[in-house]
This record gives C-alpha cells, structure tokens and sequence, in this order.
C-alpha cells in the first residue's frame, strides 16, 4: 500500500509590521498562487490545503519571499481533522 501524506488545512494571516499592509498581502498571496497550491482568502486570513508534503514547501516559500521585502508576523494555524474549507468541499 502506497503512503501517502495526510490532508490538511492551514489558515493563514499575514501582518505587515511596515506599516505596507496591502504589499505584504499581496506578497505573500503572490508567493503562494506561484506554487499551484488551492486557497482561499478572506479578509483577515487565507485558508490553504492539500497533502502535508506538498503544502510545506509552499508556506515556506511564501515566508521567504513576503520577509525577504517586509517586515511581518506570519500567523498559522494547522489543523487535521477538519481540512477543507467550505468552499473546496462544494458547500459554498
């Protein structure tokens, strides 16, 4: 039996210490899109998910790219058990 990686969810908010609230956003957002990962944005956090292994890379890369042109706080949440949102299990 092949193993593979467990789904999840990670909801993720993104705050702009330099006062750049918008570019950091938008930053990072464009950082996540770049890796094909599935999203979904709200106003105050964006929802990814996936297989673990492939969501790990993502994240990382968009850490890397929104602190490399801000100064931020990037705020995760992970969960298991629960991991699609509404709107990726067609409830929306």
């Amino acid at each position: 039996m092949e193993k593979t990686d467990p789904i999840i969810s990670v909801q993720v908010s993104v705050y702009a210490l330099d006062g750049n609230v918008r570019e950091a956003v938008h930053c990072y957002l464009d950082a996540l899109d770049a890796t094909g990962i599935s999203r979904d944005t709200g106003t105050m956090a964006t929802v990814v998910w996936g297989e673990a292994g492939e969501l790990w890379p993502a994240l990382k890369a968009a850490y890397e790219a929104v602190s490399a042109a801000h100064k931020v706080v990037v705020n995760t949440s992970m969960c298991n058990v629960a991991p699609l949102p509404a709107r990726a299990a067609g409830r929306r």
